[in-house]
């Protein structure tokens, strides 16, 4: 699973969602309904997608702190939506 955490796939199954990367693109892991070939998204956290919710979806960023000093020349915010 290339682009999930084990902790993200394992929230999702715990939530009886599906985890797992289509055979064309197989280092894009996907998350699934339970008994649905749908929606295939390749992320564990997102706004939106509400079908997800109920099968480990959620939209709690990750988020880290770091102290910025004199050597710092900048600061990137960044997401993939």
């Amino acid at each position: 699973m290339p682009n999930f955490i084990s902790a993200e796939a394992d929230r999702i199954r715990k939530c009886k969602g599906r985890v797992f990367a289509l055979l064309d693109e197989p280092d894009v892991t996907r998350v699934w309904l339970p008994n649905n070939d749908s929606p295939g998204l390749a992320m564990a956290r997102a706004f939106g997608d509400f079908c997800l919710k109920d099968f480990g979806l959620i939209s709690v960023p990750d988020i880290f702190y770091r102290r910025l000093t004199e050597n710092d020349q900048f600061v990137v915010l960044a997401t993939d939506g």
